[in-house]
């Protein structure tokens, strides 16, 4: 879902189709689940996995909200990774593609001349880096069909051309690299300007075997991660336009998507889900909506907050919500509902409209869930969270 976007250059994005396929904001450091904020019948199926063996927390606050932290692949080595679920063998994308993030190197980090990989595959050679042969620059080993500027389906952002890490070590840097098959072109952006491009390039193409990660590429104790903190982690299966580089550059794109963090199961499973409607909650998106989806007749009470790590900023989520009532027995709370609304529910879907004005702020996230009581069982369901969050 999406919320707001910015005045004038910025709704350039918000008329584009959303063809997101990840989107992650790392934006609660209370779970190990991070949203996929992806819209569209693109968008990945399911959310990433936070693993991390490091002493410190590996999140940090970011450019808008929380971020993943560094890590680092140095002794003392440690790691913090997100799991992504995605094996591109099985799920390949081919033709155009956008790869986004703001990265920033993490305080008191120390690059040296070591590898230090952002994202990538376990096998096959699909990995995002730094330092080795990418230099002060940037590799995407394994990302095109051909035309690459260094082996034939590598993309390199020349060190000679950009040097990311003093950018980086400087502050948070946005980079994208944008494969367009119909321009014939491979791009990449560098706070939202054009810094490099390759011609004749066919399409991308990325088929190799592994659980593609961000924060590091391989699933080993001690190897393949990065110093660098990520933030705003974005692929699209499509080739965005200058115009929207831009607008990414100088904001958080908007969002939306559910989420269990970590309950397994909920009263009334299945019975009642909370889903969205109207477009993305971009700025001035008057039809943007919340769907309550129920399978029988039902009444039903919508909560919303502002937070899904603390119920009323003291008492830590998820929350079991059997002690307090024997209605919400084997009911788990899951988002802070300082805003309640309730209504009717006849089986299908009703849609709870919450028109969004253009002058909203970016960055917000709203956390929702919908609690049913069947109208003619009185029995009680839950659904999963559902997350939206405000940008371009």
């Amino acid at each position: 879902m999406r919320y707001l976007s910015l005045v004038g250059l910025l709704l350039l994005a918000t008329g584009a189709p959303s063809q997101d396929f990840i989107h992650y904001k790392f934006d609660a450091n209370c779970t190990n689940e991070v949203i996929n904020y992806a819209t569209g019948p693109q968008a990945f199926p399911g959310n990433g996995t936070l693993q991390s063996n490091s002493v410190i927390s590996p999140w940090d606050v970011g450019l808008f909200g929380g971020c993943l932290a560094g890590g680092a692949n140095v002794a003392p080595a440690y790691y913090n990774r997100v799991v992504t679920g995605w094996n591109p063998a099985t799920q390949t994308i081919t033709g155009d593609v956008t790869i986004a993030w703001f990265m920033r190197l993490r305080t008191g980090a120390s690059l040296g001349t070591t590898l230090n990989y952002l994202a990538g595959a376990a096998s096959g050679g699909h990995r995002l880096f730094t330092n080795g042969v990418a230099g002060v620059g940037l590799l995407q080993r394994s990302v095109l069909v051909s035309g690459g500027n260094n082996a034939a389906t590598d993309f390199q952002l020349p060190a000679a051309t950009t040097n990311i890490q003093a950018l980086a070590a400087a502050g948070w840097t946005h980079v994208a690299m944008v494969v367009d098959s119909a321009a014939l072109t491979a791009t990449w952006y560098v706070n939202g300007a054009n810094v490099f491009q390759l011609t004749n390039v066919p399409g991308a193409l990325i088929s190799l075997t592994g659980s593609y990660m961000v924060g590091a590429y391989t699933t080993s104790a001690t190897g393949g991660g990065s110093a660098y903190d990520i933030d705003e982690f974005l692929i699209s299966r499509r080739a965005y336009t200058p115009g929207e580089m831009l607008a990414l550059s100088l904001a958080p794109r908007a969002g939306d998507g559910d989420y269990t963090s970590g309950i397994g199961s909920q009263c009334g499973a299945g019975n009642v889900t909370l889903s969205s409607s109207g477009g993305a909650p971009f700025a001035g998106n008057l039809s943007y909506a919340l769907d309550v989806n129920a399978t029988t007749t039902s009444l039903f009470i919508l909560l919303a907050g502002f937070d899904r790590c603390l119920f009323g900023g003291v008492v830590p989520l998820p929350l079991d919500g059997t002690p307090l009532a024997p209605l919400l027995n084997g009911c788990w709370i899951l988002a802070d509902a300082p805003v309640t609304l309730s209504g009717v529910v006849v089986a299908g879907p009703t849609s709870v409209p919450i028109a969004i004005p253009g002058t909203t702020p970016l960055g917000i996230a709203i956390y929702s869930q919908v609690l049913a009581l069947d109208a003619a069982t009185f029995a009680t369901s839950m659904s999963s969270g559902f997350a939206s969050s405000i940008g371009n």
